[in-house]
């Protein structure tokens, strides 16, 4: 394809945008336009011929896969290569990207490498990917499902795609409903008198699988070979008699959840009380009508299945703590520590002599570095701020230094707003508290402040050093709507945000919290002034 042609990159996380520009920029191609959602890719491409678009799946406003749609509904762009880049690994999501038209699909992460092979072959000129120093080092990705392999991609758009999948695979936690699970259950009949089991079987046999045994002995061996969900047991049988066969069936772990329900001419009180006391879920005498044994049945069925439902949950909620366990100790452990030495690392390297383009990189690298730590300790640091558990590392650092960092990587998230952030803070003012939580907490500040300014607006940042403590006031233009004002702090609570998860103010007063500080909101005059109070020294 000729390398003037137009290429989209559509995508909400500026440093995806960022690094797929420079992928293109090095195979060669000079006219890449940018859109941070769906919709906003619409109306450029509606403006502006584009040849080949390379979008997100998950984006605010439009998804990358409505915007899809869209497209192949256009005239002009029903053919356009379209690229979903996306964390969507699932069959589900891949078969319908297919089914809607999408050229190719690459998975987040990824590496320099298979995108430009990825994207070669999707255009129809296979070639070899650029050569660059960052070649080996991996794209970043918003924070999503795991990465899979992902589909061969096609030649061109309009082709009709079959994705090598397996319908038929078992989904993990999509069951049958309740009732057509019952329907088929297996009925284990117990009884010596043949008659008596005909009878039964004539009844039951259009509604559940059929098994029967005419001794007790037969019947603990079908038990443990054959799934059975409940068995009709006589009581009055030779060499081994129905109250026998039970305690043995409830004896065994493997057949002891089996409900049982007698089933018998003896219907003394002594009888009765005796049975249910062995372990079996009820007690009907003969001769049986029908219809009641058919509900007592249903019944008991389905109390069976709800209890292994809930057994299941139980036992899925349990390896679930064990696995939050597992993974707040590996991600305070084992990757907060490498993160930390690329937050350094790249902060140096920006610091020594490179080319404007290993600059970019390396601040890339630590937008990215910062990002993954902002991610950690919101979801797992607030759990444990929430249940009083978070003993934070307080230590002694320069404020000042650390709400500069913030704010240039807050001026490069939203360059386009061309938002401007102005200082006010002393030197040498040293703030006590745990530096990375700090810059989480005054990250999501700053990310709001810059969200709810509009474009080209001013955000005053003031620091007032006081007796034991500091205050960082965060003033923004715009006001809170009347109807947040009330539920700024709350968790959960949103101002009807696309993306908003209700969790940036909540998580700041948190984390202000549990360093010894706090956090509180005024609104009004046109600006918002959000005040982080903080321990010093």
């Amino acid at each position: 394809m000729d390398k003037s042609a137009s290429i989209l990159i559509v995508d909400d996380y500026l440093l995806i945008r960022t690094a797929v520009r420079q992928v293109l920029t090095e195979l060669g191609f000079i006219n890449i336009f940018q859109a941070e959602n769906g919709k906003t890719a619409q109306d450029l491409m509606r403006k502006q011929a584009i040849d080949i678009v390379i979008g997100d799946w998950s984006m605010p406003i439009m998804s990358g896969l409505e915007l899809l749609g869209w497209m192949r509904k256009d005239s002009r762009y029903a053919r356009t290569p379209y690229m979903m880049l996306t964390a969507e690994s699932n069959p589900a999501s891949v078969r319908s990207a297919l089914q809607a038209g999408v050229s190719a699909y690459m998975i987040k992460p990824f590496t320099v490498h298979s995108f430009a092979s990825k994207f070669m072959a999707m255009i129809g000129s296979p070639s070899a990917p650029p050569a660059s120093p960052f070649q080996r080092a991996a794209a970043p990705a918003k924070p999503a499902a795991a990465p899979a392999p992902a589909p061969a991609p096609a030649a061109s758009a309009p082709t009709p795609l079959t994705p090598p999948l397996d319908t038929g695979a078992h989904v993990i936690g999509l069951q049958q409903p309740l009732a057509e699970r019952i329907k088929k259950s297996t009925v284990l009949i117990v009884d010596d008198v043949p008659t008596n089991i005909e009878i039964l079987a004539g009844a039951l046999k259009d509604e559940y699988a059929i098994k029967v045994a005419i001794s007790g002995r037969k019947a603990i061996e079908i038990a443990n070979s054959f799934q059975v969900d409940l068995i009709l047991l006589d009581i009055m049988m030779p060499v081994m008699d129905g109250f026998e066969t039970c305690r043995e069936l409830k004896a065994n772990p493997k057949t002891a959840g089996i409900p049982i329900i007698f089933l018998s001419a003896k219907d003394a009180v002594d009888d009765v009380v005796g049975g249910l006391r062995l372990g079996a879920v009820d007690y009907v005498s003969k001769p049986a009508d029908p219809t009641i044994l058919k509900a007592r049945i249903a019944t008991h069925l389905t109390l069976a299945a709800a209890t292994a439902d809930l057994q299941r949950q139980n036992a899925l909620l349990v390896e679930n703590a064990h696995l939050r366990e597992d993974v707040e100790r590996m991600t305070r452990h084992d990757l907060k520590s490498p993160l930390a030495v690329a937050l350094h690392g790249s902060q140096a390297l920006q610091d020594s002599e490179l080319t404007d383009s290993q600059r970019e990189h390396a601040r890339m690298i630590e937008m990215a570095a910062n990002n993954a730590l902002e991610m950690i300790n919101r979801t797992l640091d607030i759990y444990r701020m929430e249940k009083g558990e978070y003993q934070p590392a307080l230590q002694g650092f320069d404020i000042k230094a650390l709400l500069e960092r913030v704010a240039q990587q807050t001026r490069l998230a939203f360059a386009p707003n061309e938002i401007d952030i102005r200082f006010a803070a002393p030197s040498d003012t040293i703030c006590l508290g745990e530096p990375l939580l700090c810059y989480s907490m005054f990250s999501n500040a700053f990310k709001n402040a810059a969200e709810a300014s509009p474009e080209g607006g001013v955000i005053k940042v003031d620091v007032s050093p006081g007796y034991g403590s500091l205050h960082v006031v965060i003033d923004n233009e715009g006001e809170v709507p009347l109807t947040m004002r009330g539920r700024f702090f709350e968790k959960y609570a949103t101002a009807d945000k696309e993306d908003g998860s209700g969790l940036g103010t909540y998580s700041i007063r948190l984390m202000a919290e549990v360093q010894g500080g706090g956090a509180e909101m005024d609104t009004g005059d046109g600006h918002t002034r959000l005040t982080i109070t903080l321990p010093c020294v």
